[in-house]
């Protein structure tokens, strides 16, 4: 029997565009099915992904002093985790302390903000008013996940089970990171036969399933693989002069509140009011409103100087989008894939404004 497939465009219409569309359509259908029922090991693959692309990028640049690929995917590999080990040895007992003080503290930290809101409820009739339904608890509980609903008696216990769940996903993320560490090896140092290995996937009966889908991924991983490496690098520098204007403040826990700062450098617009809470609920605590103004015009400058001046030199004039897109992305993001949304939306929209819509230049 001959696999021989009559081409589409030789049915009569309206056949000749509806059989492209259902077979496109059937497709994307599985592979968007596929990515659900594997959505389980979606850190795997992104933490995978993340690590390959970042030590693809190493590998490439010491080719020129390093023949062997294997060799060379070894230096890179042990150069990427010495420089975590370091830091994690350096940074780790401090975050966990200040986390741990953070949560311990919450109670005063509600107190402060309760005395804050007196006084401003206390001020004019007109603040009453506007302050009238906001309570501390209300703050602390979105901010820690907690209940609005709390009795006082259970907050030692509520208090520790939330440690423990933290130990708990902790040791969950080490165990993802260190697989995916290995994962990630294995195909940096395989990739030109992994490539070649999938490319072949042409000769065989799932060939369609490859044309459809290979160009649309291969384009898509890239302006990931871009967004993320830049938002890394701004991330770090975010973090770093956050973390010196508290310092120059006075601003205690430096260690946790920078580390807020620098994974909430990856959420777009909104992470620069997530990370902002926390610095100043502790400043509010530590040393009252004055030093709460000075921070967020600390932080206000930092943002500044990211939106102005490194957004445009790192960036450049891809994956740029309006503010107001990027907070609709994320809200419907969030409430579609949750941190998935968060962390993926704007690169998917950025694909699909920049590529997907539009015409092939050819």
């Amino acid at each position: 029997m001959s696999d021989t497939v009559q081409d589409p465009s030789e049915f009569p219409a309206p056949w000749n565009y509806l059989i492209p569309l259902a077979k496109r359509a059937l497709i994307w259908g599985t592979f968007f099915a596929l990515l659900w029922v594997f959505r389980h090991f979606l850190p795997l693959v992104f933490l995978t992904f993340v690590f390959a692309y970042v030590a693809e990028h190493g590998v490439e640049g010491i080719a020129h002093w390093v023949k062997s690929r294997r060799w060379r995917t070894a230096i890179v590999f042990l150069t990427m985790i010495g420089v975590i080990g370091l830091t994690a040895t350096l940074l780790s007992p401090q975050l966990k302390n200040q986390a741990v003080s953070f949560i311990q503290n919450a109670g005063k930290h509600e107190a402060a903000i309760n005395d804050f809101l007196d006084k401003q409820r206390a001020s004019s009739p007109f603040m009453k008013d506007m302050l009238d339904e906001v309570h501390a608890k209300d703050i602390l509980g979105e901010l820690l996940g907690k209940s609005k609903e709390v009795d006082p008696s259970t907050s030692f216990h509520e208090t520790w089970g939330l440690l423990l769940g933290i130990f708990r996903n902790a040791a969950s993320a080490t165990t993802t990171f260190l697989l995916s560490m290995l994962f990630a090896f294995l195909v940096v140092a395989d990739l030109p036969r992994m490539a070649r290995g999938i490319e072949s996937l042409k000769k065989t009966r799932l060939r369609h399933f490859y044309d459809e889908v290979s160009t649309t991924v291969f384009r898509f991983a890239q302006v990931l693989g871009r967004f993320l490496e830049a938002q890394l690098l701004i991330a770090i520098i975010n973090t770093a002069l956050t973390a010196t204007g508290m310092l120059f403040l006075g601003i205690p826990q430096i260690a946790f509140l920078s580390g807020v700062v620098f994974v909430c450098s990856f959420i777009p617009v909104a992470g620069v009011f997530i990370s902002t809470l926390p610095i100043c609920i502790v400043t509010l605590d530590h040393s009252g409103i004055s030093l709460v103004l000075l921070a967020i015009g600390m932080i206000a400058v930092v943002h500044i100087v990211e939106g102005y001046v490194l957004n445009p030199l790192i960036f450049g004039t891809h994956l740029k989008l309006n503010p107001v897109v990027v907070m609709i992305v994320l809200l419907v993001g969030h409430e579609l894939a949750g941190i998935w949304g968060l962390l993926l939306g704007v690169p998917a929209i950025t694909y699909l404004f920049g590529h997907a819509i539009r015409y092939d230049k050819a």
